[in-house]
């Protein structure tokens, strides 16, 4: 966890220079994400405080690992993605000021090419009275926050396979660094909902209205896409524009959760797999992302994993 420790601090202040060196008012961009962190960071403790206890008590009975370790690692992962998520918010939110959304049309028309001359969003949009859609809503808000913010806390208290540890690590790292910031800049795009607002075309125009009626959470993702619009057309420096569609780090981190359920145990196989086509339906769903948006980071996930899986496992072999 030291590593990621340092990873993370590198990471923070590579994000500050990029912050300080693109947007205009990056004190107040610097502001807004601290105040973000500081009411996320009780909520954190909580379950980092939870997760330790936890860790202590099934460590105490297999004798996996000392306790002031993994007192000292859930500190040092606690403190390394607080350090992780503050640099990704500032990259992320600063990505439009560096290149304008310029991907859209080419991913919806991706989309439509490969899912037979029909837009996603219309098959999903065909389950609405078959599926629990209000319940994946509140999957797809609140659910997800759980591997996207507390896998490092996990890996620190409750996994003593220091391979396993470093490996989920790298992947989610990757899961981030590499979907949301790298490939994210490559290609640029705001995605279905955004796009009529963008680009002055009706190719989308049923999609919000074929979601009502909307349940509580729908209606606070619908809420979340109005805010994020106005605060890009509005170029609102201090909050931060942070609509990007491609790929999609929400169907990233619940690839990455799956494999991990996976690495623990095969019998967690099929959890995992629904999770990952929960998140992938509600990203389509609501409009955030084309669906090849999620097809794009579970495939560089997956990679990751592959390639990272099978260098342990030789270097098992050689020693």
């Amino acid at each position: 966890m030291t590593q990621f420790l340092r990873f993370s601090l590198g990471y923070f202040a590579f994000a500050i220079v990029i912050t300080f060196s693109i947007r205009e008012r990056a004190l107040q961009t610097f502001s807004e994400v601290g105040r973000v962190l500081r009411d996320l960071t009780p909520l954190l403790l909580f379950w980092v405080f939870t997760l330790v206890c936890l860790g202590l008590l099934i460590n105490a009975v297999f004798q996996n690992k000392a306790p002031r370790d993994t007192i000292a690692d859930a500190l040092f992962a606690t403190a390394a993605t607080l350090l992780f998520q503050a640099g990704f918010i500032l990259v992320k939110t600063t990505l439009p000021f560096v290149i304008p959304f310029y991907a859209d049309s080419a991913f919806a028309e991706l989309d439509k090419l490969l899912h037979m001359g029909l837009d996603p969003w219309i098959l999903t949009h065909r389950f609405h009275d078959v599926l629990p859609v209000e319940w994946l809503a509140g999957i797809y808000m609140y659910g997800w926050l759980i591997p996207a913010i507390l896998l490092p806390v996990i890996l620190a208290t409750l996994d003593s396979d220091p391979k396993r540890v470093r490996r989920i690590l790298l992947v989610y790292l990757s899961a981030w660094i590499v979907v949301g910031n790298i490939l994210a800049l490559a290609g640029m795009s705001a995605g279905p909902i955004f796009f009529e607002r963008l680009h002055g075309s009706d190719h989308f125009s049923g999609l919000t209205a074929s979601m009502l009626p909307a349940g509580p959470n729908l209606q606070k993702i619908s809420n979340a896409q109005d805010f994020l619009w106005i605060a890009y057309e509005q170029m609102d420096q201090t909050k931060g524009p942070g609509i990007s569609a491609f790929p999609s780090v929400h169907v990233s981190i619940a690839t990455l959760a799956a494999i991990y359920l996976y690495e623990r145990s095969r019998f967690l196989l099929p959890l995992a797999l629904t999770g990952v086509a929960a998140i992938l339906f509600m990203s389509v769903y609501t409009g955030y992302h084309y669906a090849v948006d999620g097809y794009v980071s579970i495939a560089v996930v997956i990679g990751v994993w592959i390639f990272l899986r099978r260098r342990d496992l030789k270097s098992t072999e050689c020693a």
